[in-house]
């Protein structure tokens, strides 16, 4: 049985740079393969039709579920970790950006259209930006359940990172340490929410004319 470690070693500070680094890897392609296939599906209506309601299924699905499933296809491996904050993630993505595209205002799609904007060029130059502030929804929200799939694929992967701690700390029996734990995993979801994503949206919102005054 591993013991808990002081708070105050190294190993603690290690463990939080590689769940950062592993978040961040898997966030890269929450984004890319989030945002393009809500793209795709919302400029297609076939698309939508077929995968729409799909996606929303798979997205209800809660991350630590998706463990499974990545140790099937990776072993207990950080690609396993990393696939499932991919998982838990990308729904929402797809969702959010689907669903800007297709409510976009159709004075915004009229404007385009006067002004001489038609199929991809409209879709490009006119829907797509005014879609952004429900895909920075969707980025938001899926950093969360990214976050909280990682915590799931770590706990049970053990692979390091914050995961491999909490099992310890588990086992070791040291509640006090496992509450500072929770409440330090906690502070790094409000803290990257509070100074990354809520000024992004803010910025998006103001721009759009749609920050409260």
């Amino acid at each position: 049985m591993e013991q808990a470690i002081s708070l105050i070693d190294v190993e603690f500070f290690v463990d939080i740079a590689v769940s950062l680094k592993r978040m961040a890897i898997g966030y890269v392609w929450v984004v890319l393969i989030g945002i393009l296939g809500g793209l795709v599906i919302g400029r297609f209506k076939l698309l939508h039709r077929f995968f729409g309601t799909l996606v929303v299924a798979l997205q209800a699905i809660p991350g630590i579920v998706w463990v499974p499933v990545a140790t099937f296809f990776f072993g207990l491996t950080e690609a396993a970790v990393i696939f499932t904050i991919v998982l838990g993630g990308t729904g929402i993505v797809i969702v959010n950006t689907d669903s800007g595209v297709r409510n976009v205002p159709p004075l915004f799609v009229n404007a385009g259209q006067v002004m001489g904007a038609r199929g991809f060029r409209l879709f490009w130059n006119v829907i797509v930006p005014a879609a952004i502030p429900k895909v920075i929804d969707g980025l938001r929200l899926a950093w969360a359940f990214g976050w909280r799939a990682l915590m799931a694929g770590e706990l049970i992967v053990a692979v390091g990172g914050f995961g491999r701690r909490i099992k310890s700390v588990v086992e070791s029996r040291d509640v006090g340490e496992l509450a500072v734990l929770i409440v330090t995993i906690g502070i790094i979801g409000f803290v990257v929410d509070e100074l990354i994503f809520k000024k992004i949206e803010y910025n998006v919102q103001q721009k759009w004319g749609l920050a409260k005054s």
